[in-house]
């Protein structure tokens, strides 16, 4: 399975529900969880959405799947 693949299989899993950053680490490669979450946007139309959590000892960020994107 592609890292793509195993990134929005966690998506599809958690449907509706945010996932942090860090759960996408593995599945999706240290330096490159970030470009599977990006392709798994264009690749297979899936609607993620995107928020940052700040705190005084620096961000998280957490994503969710809302779905596919409809066709224009």
């Amino acid at each position: 399975m592609s890292r793509r693949d195993s990134v929005a299989r966690i998506f599809r899993r958690n449907y509706r529900r945010w996932v942090s950053a860090i759960d996408l680490l593995r599945p999706g490669g240290l330096l490159a969880w970030r470009t599977e979450v990006s392709r798994c946007r264009t690749e297979l139309g899936m609607r993620i959405e995107q928020k940052t959590h700040y705190t005084k000892r620096g961000s998280r960020s957490f994503y969710r799947y809302l779905g596919r994107r409809k066709a224009a």
